[in-house]
C-alpha cells in the first residue's frame, strides 16, 4: 500500500479517507478533476461507495491498492472517488444510468464518463481476475481505453443519447389524473401475496430479506382504517421476527442492514442509522395499535444502542457501523460455543439463542431465536419474569465481554436527513409512550442540526464532520428536517421549531419545485449535475417526495393558509400514478401518505391557560395513544394559539374558556367545544 497520500487526504468523508493512501491518483468530485479530464482528453472513472460497504472494501484491497492497476488508472483515466452518502444526488444520476444500460445496481458503482460527465459504461464490483462471470477490472480498463482511442465519436454519441434519455425521463408530463382509492386495497393484496407465513417478512427478493419498516407502518395504518386483522398480523409477526432473528444484535441492540436468507438468520452485519430509525417508528405504531409492551421494550433497546454507540460528543448521531472488523465480516458479533459457555453457562439461555458447538455461521454462533411453526400474533409470546431476569443478566455479561473486542469502524459523519429520521423515531416513541427521555434525546439532536446545518434563511446543508458543514442539502434533508420541526411544535409546543420548519418549507418550495408536480432531489443552484432527478421510490429511506406528502397532510389538516397543499399533493400523486399502480410495494411511504389523504381527517384542538404542565402532558399522551389513524391533534397554550391564528385556520376563534377547551372537527366542521376529556373522547370515537 502506498504511503504517499493522494488528494483525498484533505477530505472529511471517512469513505474518501479510506482511499487517501491508495496508489491511485484519486480526485474528489469537483472542478479540478473535470478540467484535467478535458485538458488531457481522458475518460473519467467515477467510483462511488460508502465507508461501511463490504464489496467497496474488497475492490479497494484487490484493485485500488494494487500498484499495477493504479498505474493503468493513472495513465489512462482521471479517477474520482465519491461518497454516495454525502452526494446522493450524484449517485442517483449514475445509478439510473446503470439501470438504463440494463445492469443491476449496487455498490461500489464504477462508471466511466466523458470529460463532460456523461455516462459511457458502468458496473458494480469488478474482480481482479475473470471470475463470477465478470471480466477482470484490468480487462475492462483496457477495453474502455481502446474504445476511447478508436471509437470516440460513437462513445460520445451514445453517452449523449443516454444523458438525453435520463433528462427526458425526469421531464415526463403529468397526466393530472390522481390515483383512485383502489390502489390502497391492491397494495394490501400485494403484501398478502409476498408475505412469508413461515419466517415472516416479505419475499420480494430471491435471496435477501430487508427490514420492511415502511411497509409495516402502512399495514398498521391500513389495519386500523379497514379493521383488517391480516394487515396487523403481517406487521406484528414481521416486527417480532426482525427482533429475534440474527439480523438483530441480541447483545447490543440495533438492527443490521439485511439478512442474506429468508429466515432472518445471517445478516450483512453493517448497522445503518436509517434502518434503526424506521424500525423504531414502525414499532411505535405497532405499540399504539396493540398496546403490547414488547414493542416498547425493543424501542428502549434500540434507543439505548444509539445513545451508547452512535451518539457523538458534538450532539449529532453517526451514520453507520461497518460490517467488518479486523478484516472479517461479522467478527465483532460472533460467538464460539466455548467462549459463550465461559460467560453464560445457563443451558436455557444457550437453547433460547440456539448456541451450539457446530454453530450456524462458519462454526461460530449468530445469536437468534427460532420461531418456525409459531405465530406470535395469534399465539401470544409470554416469557416468565425469572427467565427475563436471567436473559438480562446474560446480555449484561456478554456486552461487557464484547466491549473488549476491536469494534467495527463507525462512520461518524452526521447526515441531516438520517439524523432527522432518528429524531422522527424518538418523537414517535415519545408520542405513544409519554417517556420524556425520548423527547429530551430528540431535542438534543435537533439543536445540533439547527446549530450546525441549518442557515438563517432556512437553507440546509447535508453533512457535518469534524467541524465542517458541507454540500447543499437534498430534498430528503429538507423534507425530514421540516417534518420533525412541525412534530416538535405539535408534541412540545416548540414555536421556535415551528418557525424554523416554516422557513425551510418556504426555501424548499422556492428552490426545489418542478413544473410537473414532484420536487427535484437537488437544489436549483447545484451546477455540477448533468440531470436534476425527481424521486418517489422509497428505497432505504422514504423518498423526499413521500415525506413532503406526509408533511402536507399534517399542515393541510391544521389549515395551513399560505399554500394550497392539497393541490400540490395531488399533483405529486398524479405524477407517480404509473408507479403507484404497477409497483406500489416500492412506494410504501408514498402509499401511506396517499391513504391519509383519501380518508376524512379528524382534527382535535385543545387550548389551555393557567394549567399545570403535568396535566397538559397527560392530555397530549391520551391523544398520542389514540388508535384513530385519521386523527390530527394540537395542544396549545392560548397566547400561542392566538399568535398563530393568521397562519393556521384551525385556531381561528378558539380560546381556552375558563381553563381548557376541547374542539373536535371533521374536515374543519367543528362540534360544540367541550371542557372535559371524557366528553371529548366520546366525540372523537363517534
Amino acid at each position: 500500500m502506498s504511503k504517499k497520500p493522494n488528494r483525498l487526504v484533505h477530505e472529511k468523508s471517512p469513505y474518501l479517507l479510506q482511499h487517501a493512501h491508495n496508489p491511485v491518483n484519486w480526485f474528489p468530485w469537483g472542478g479540478e478533476a473535470f478540467e484535467k479530464a478535458k485538458k488531457e482528453d481522458k475518460i473519467i472513472l467515477l467510483s462511488i461507495g460508502y465507508s461501511t460497504c463490504h464489496w467497496c472494501h474488497v475492490m479497494e484491497r484487490e484493485s485500488f491498492e494494487d500498484d499495477s492497476t493504479a498505474e493503468v488508472l493513472n495513465r489512462d483515466f482521471v479517477c474520482i472517488k465519491l461518497d454516495r452518502e454525502e452526494r446522493p444526488d450524484i449517485d442517483k444520476i449514475y445509478m439510473d444510468a446503470l439501470h438504463a444500460m440494463g445492469t443491476q445496481g449496487g455498490w461500489p458503482l464504477n462508471m466511466f464518463l466523458t470529460p463532460s460527465k456523461e455516462p459511457i459504461l458502468g458496473g458494480t464490483y469488478f474482480p481482479p481476475e475473470n471470475r463470477y462471470g465478470k471480466r477482470s477490472f484490468k480487462e475492462v480498463l483496457r477495453l474502455v481505453s481502446e474504445a476511447w482511442k478508436n471509437q470516440r465519436e460513437e462513445l460520445i454519441q451514445a453517452a449523449g443519447d443516454l444523458t438525453q434519455y435520463l433528462r427526458d425521463n425526469e421531464t415526463r408530463t403529468n397526466g393530472g389524473k390522481v390515483p383512485g382509492t383502489e390502489i390502497i386495497e391492491t397494495n394490501f393484496e400485494r403484501y398478502l401475496q409476498v408475505y412469508d407465513k413461515e419466517f415472516f417478512g416479505f419475499k420480494t427478493n430471491t435471496v435477501n430479506k430487508f427490514p420492511p419498516s415502511m411497509a409495516l407502518s402502512f399495514l398498521v395504518e391500513y389495519s386500523l382504517r379497514k379493521e383488517e386483522p391480516r394487515a396487523l398480523e403481517m406487521a406484528f409477526n414481521t416486527a417480532y421476527a426482525m427482533k429475534f432473528g440474527g439480523i438483530y444484535d441480541q447483545v447490543g441492540g440495533g438492527i443490521c442492514r439485511y439478512a442474506t436468507d429468508h429466515e432472518w438468520l445471517v445478516p450483512h452485519f453493517e448497522k445503518m442509522l436509517y434502518d434503526n430509525s424506521l424500525y423504531v417508528e414502525s414499532l411505535s405504531q405497532l405499540y399504539r395499535a396493540t398496546k403490547d409492551p414488547f414493542f416498547l421494550d425493543v424501542i428502549r433497546e434500540i434507543a439505548t444502542y444509539v445513545r451508547r454507540d452512535m451518539t457523538l460528543e458534538s450532539g449529532g448521531i453517526a451514520s453507520a457501523e461497518d460490517a467488518d472488523s479486523e478484516g472479517e465480516e461479522g467478527k465483532f458479533y460472533l460467538w464460539k460455543h466455548s467462549e459463550f459457555q465461559a460467560i453464560v453457562s445457563d443451558e436455557e439461555i444457550q437453547g433460547f439463542w440456539n448456541v451450539t458447538e457446530d454453530g450456524n455461521f462458519e462454526h461460530q454462533n449468530i445469536l437468534n431465536v427460532y420461531w418456525k411453526g409459531k405465530n406470535p400474533f395469534v399465539d401470544g409470546i409470554q416469557f416468565k419474569p425469572e427467565f427475563l431476569e436471567k436473559l438480562e443478566s446474560a446480555i449484561g455479561k456478554l456486552l461487557s465481554e464484547r466491549s473488549k473486542r476491536i469494534r467495527p469502524l463507525r462512520d461518524d459523519k452526521v447526515l441531516t436527513s438520517w439524523n432527522c429520521l432518528w429524531i422522527r423515531a424518538l418523537l414517535s416513541a415519545y408520542e405513544v409512550s409519554g417517556d420524556q427521555d425520548y423527547l429530551i434525546d430528540a431535542k438534543k439532536v435537533y439543536q445540533f442540526i439547527t446549530k450546525q446545518l441549518v442557515g438563517e434563511d432556512g437553507s440546509i446543508l447535508r453533512r457535518f464532520r469534524e467541524g465542517e458543514a458541507k454540500y447543499f442539502g437534498t430534498l430528503p434533508d429538507y423534507a425530514e428536517f421540516i417534518w420533525v420541526s412541525f412534530k416538535l411544535f405539535q408534541l412540545d409546543e416548540d414555536l421556535d421549531a415551528y418557525t424554523k420548519g416554516k422557513q425551510s418549507l418556504e426555501y424548499l418550495l422556492s428552490h426545489f419545485a418542478s413544473q410537473v408536480g414532484p420536487f427535484y432531489e437537488s437544489f436549483h443552484g447545484n451546477e455540477d449535475l448533468i440531470v436534476r432527478t425527481m424521486e418517489g421510490y422509497d428505497g432505504v429511506e422514504p423518498s423526499g417526495n413521500s415525506t413532503v406528502l406526509h408533511l402536507f397532510h399534517f399542515l393541510h389538516s391544521l389549515g395551513f393558509k399560505n399554500h394550497d397543499l392539497e393541490a400540490k399533493a395531488n399533483s405529486i400523486f398524479a405524477y407517480f400514478l404509473p408507479e403507484l399502480t404497477t409497483n406500489s410495494l416500492s412506494y410504501p411511504s408514498m402509499i401511506s401518505a396517499f391513504q391519509k389523504f383519501q380518508y376524512p381527517s379528524k382534527e382535535v384542538l385543545v387550548v389551555y391557560k393557567d394549567k399545570d404542565m403535568a396535566e397538559v402532558r397527560s392530555i397530549r399522551k391520551k391523544l398520542g395513544e389514540l388508535k384513530d389513524p385519521g386523527l390530527v391533534w394540537l395542544v396549545l397554550e392560548e397566547s400561542k394559539a392566538k399568535a398563530l391564528v393568521p397562519e393556521l385556520e384551525l385556531l381561528m376563534g378558539r380560546g381556552a374558556g375558563s381553563g381548557m377547551m376541547f374542539y373536535v372537527c371533521r374536515n374543519f366542521s367543528c362540534e360544540l367545544p367541550k371542557d372535559n376529556w371524557e366528553e371529548t373522547l366520546t366525540l372523537i370515537q363517534q
